[in-house]
């Protein structure tokens, strides 16, 4: 190499002193030399590198080590130069630069994944009867789900993937988030029994980590601590009607409000035993809800939160009306979105023709790719604010519908449920949806000997 040993000699000490005061980075670098990551982790290595303030010969030794991030198998690296280097194996040096540049941070692998893309997780659900199989090949699997409720499908999920992750070695993080405030008197059965949180809280598994947040809005989680900015799966049963019935970007607020007079009866806050509560007159009784029962927030609100938070969403139970709200947001064609039109049955019969025709004939446990139906929307825009780095639009690569509330091998929610007992009830949705995100995800554990 022709450099000179006292900066060759002054930058393993620096190497070595990283990586052995820096142990958890260390361990959680293995991830980053898998064979699905290592093409990602060169190119920001060799950028990382070109940025740093070594020594210029220290800086461009590095970089033709490293074949100036252009390698995309550890094989083809210059073995010799990086031993000369680092002192280490090749493997080794990249995972020790890894540590010292910061690319190894703590927590990140874990949180946002690196070895799953979009195109991947796609070819695995559209391989898999189950979407949430993915867990079993994530190689740090976790899952949001939002507004849970009783916790029903959390300690279903539980019991049917612990002992499957325990046998492969590998843990799961599930974090639930509720808007209902424990101890309420409103909410119902939603609420979640103590025995359940408790037995969630102490599940007798290694590796798994649960929290729940209750009297938590599921689109006010940037403070929320212990919050992960990314998961392998985001999850939400029964999406809310109204909540999520319509689109208040298509649909004027005032035109909502009357609908909802129309169709639910009067409505006005109120205080019961010193709670807020909104009452609703309805077929001569008066009905007690959470006072933010008839906030409406939209599809697009809940669709721009999955594509955030998860490479993979499911959206489980959904009833039609709240489905073809969601439906009319995912396609392309802008007539499935007329302004100021509430979807009635006929209407929609009539604003979604050929795709309603061939949607209402899927019998319950059919399924349908919904690219092969019609055209994906590919401009949604986001409605929650402009994420730093993350374009104003964005488009689902991928878009599943079944027919169904239950599905075999599927944890499913005590809601879900209940449909079969609802006879004056159609069957709901489910949906499976795959985001064109620019976060990686949680993906399969590379067998990299390190």
């Amino acid at each position: 190499m022709g450099l000179d040993p006292r900066l060759v000699a002054e930058f393993r000490g620096r190497l070595n002193r990283s990586r052995e005061t820096n142990q958890e980075a260390w361990n959680l670098s293995r991830r980053l030399v898998g064979p699905s990551n290592l093409q990602a982790t060169l190119k920001q290595l060799a950028e990382a590198i070109r940025a740093s303030s070594l020594p210029p010969s220290v800086r461009d030794a590095l970089l033709g080590g490293l074949c100036d991030g252009t390698a995309d198998r550890v094989q083809v690296l210059p073995g010799d130069a990086l031993r000369q280097l680092t002192g280490l194996s090749p493997t080794k040096a990249v995972r020790a630069l890894c540590v010292l540049f910061g690319l190894a941070k703590v927590g990140a692998p874990a949180e946002s994944g690196s070895t799953f893309t979009p195109a991947q997780i796609e070819q695995f659900v559209r391989g898999c009867d189950n979407p949430f199989d993915l867990l079993l090949v994530a190689e740090a699997a976790s899952l949001l789900d939002l507004g849970a409720g009783d916790l029903s499908f959390a300690a279903e999920l539980a019991d049917l993937y612990l002992p499957r992750l325990h046998q492969r070695d590998k843990g799961l993080t599930l974090h639930c988030v509720e808007r209902l405030r424990p101890g309420s008197t409103l909410g119902g059965r939603l609420h979640v029994g103590q025995d359940r949180l408790e037995r969630l809280r102490h599940f007798p598994s290694a590796g798994f980590h649960f929290r729940f947040w209750g009297d938590q809005d599921m689109f006010e989680l940037e403070t929320v601590k212990g919050l992960r900015p990314c998961y392998t799966i985001v999850t939400c049963h029964a999406p809310a009607t109204p909540a999520f019935a319509y689109e208040p970007t298509r649909v004027s607020r005032s035109i909502i409000d009357a609908h909802l007079r129309k169709t639910k009866g009067q409505f006005r806050a109120v205080r019961v035993e010193g709670e807020e509560a909104l009452e609703v007159l309805h077929a001569g009784r008066a009905l007690l809800f959470p006072p933010w029962k008839f906030e409406v927030r939209g599809p697009l609100a809940l669709l721009d939160l999955l594509s955030r938070r998860g490479q993979l969403g499911v959206l489980s139970a959904v009833d039609s009306e709240v489905f073809w709200e969601f439906l009319s947001q995912l396609l392309g064609d802008a007539r499935l979105r007329p302004p100021d039109v509430i979807f009635t049955p006929s209407i929609i019969a009539d604003v979604f023709g050929a795709i309603h025709a061939r949607l209402a004939a899927l019998p319950v446990g059919g399924s349908v790719v919904l690219s092969d139906v019609t055209n994906l929307r590919q401009d949604i825009p986001r409605v929650l604010g402009d994420p730093a780095g993350q374009p104003r639009h964005y488009r689902f690569r991928h878009v599943e519908v079944r027919r169904g509330a239950v599905f075999p091998g599927l944890p499913s929610s005590q809601t879900a449920r209940l449909f079969k007992d609802m006879t004056q009830e159609e069957p709901p949705w489910f949906l499976i949806l795959v985001p064109e995100g620019s976060r990686p995800s949680p993906g399969p554990a590379s067998g990299v000997d390190a």
